[in-house]
């Protein structure tokens, strides 16, 4: 009782209370589909897969859920996963523009069923890289969460694209990034290296997961390229760096 009480108090930071409790009788049941009568929509969690680990940890941990100086209008959820940090999102900023980017086929799926409906929302299948290039899809942990990206030449069998953020940008004609949110499982320290000269500017919000623990010095190469602009390290959440760009907006210490 007491646990589901205390998931009950975290939830209705998010959700409604029919919606809430229809979530904890949910997850204690092992539901693979949760109907909410609120929102009337569905949250699908996977069994045998990392899903409710990733919903505990946007929902209940509060891994994105940090005051903004600025009310979101453009987001990219790169690294979307099943689609859990866009409904996110979508709960909270409800008129912003979304893109997500993910690469594995059974995520993107998922992503399809958790965001059914959403207005101003586009789902890449796509790598988010710094050029134009082909990749295989790599899963070295033998989980959900967690697939990488080795990149192949244009002659060898690929998986999947590159899609760039300044690909992204130009075709949703956008100005500015104002929330990036990036978990890519390495692929990160690429993605800092090079070619970052035009979207990162223009980027108001970073929140990003780095992951020296699978490529080296991913976490120094995001900090060195981050610092050559004026950002500001605001605050960190459960691993996530949160970065506010001090050119593009005003924020109250």
């Amino acid at each position: 009782m007491l646990k589901k009480l205390v998931l009950l108090k975290l939830l209705k930071n998010h959700f409604k209370f029919r919606d809430a409790l229809a979530i904890v009788v949910g997850i204690i049941n092992k539901k693979e589909v949760i109907k909410l009568p609120i929102l009337k929509r569905n949250i699908h969690l996977r069994k045998n897969s990392k899903d409710l680990e990733t919903f505990e940890e946007i929902f209940l941990t509060n891994l994105y859920n940090t005051n903004l100086p600025i009310e979101p209008k453009t987001i990219v959820d790169a690294g979307a996963n099943v689609g859990l940090a866009s409904l996110f999102f979508k709960l909270k900023y409800p008129s912003a523009e979304i893109v997500a980017i993910e690469i594995e086929n059974g995520n993107a799926e998922a992503i399809k069923k958790n965001t059914f409906g959403f207005s101003n929302f586009e789902l890449f299948q796509n790598a988010l890289f710094n050029k134009k290039t082909f990749f295989k899809i790599e899963d070295p942990y033998n989980a959900t969460n967690s697939f990488q990206i080795r990149e192949v030449v244009v002659t060898e069998n690929h998986d999947i694209e590159s899609v760039t953020l300044d690909e992204i940008m130009s075709y949703k004609n956008w100005e500015t990034i104002d929330l990036l949110k990036i978990d890519i499982e390495g692929a990160e320290k690429q993605l800092f290296e090079n070619d970052y000269q035009n979207w990162l500017p223009k980027t108001k919000v970073i929140m990003i997961e780095t992951h020296d623990r699978m490529i080296p010095k991913c976490s120094y190469t995001v900090m060195k390229t981050i610092n050559e602009y004026n950002f500001i390290l605001y605050t960190t959440t459960e691993g996530t760096l949160i970065y506010f760009n001090l050119s593009l907006m005003t924020i109250n210490i």
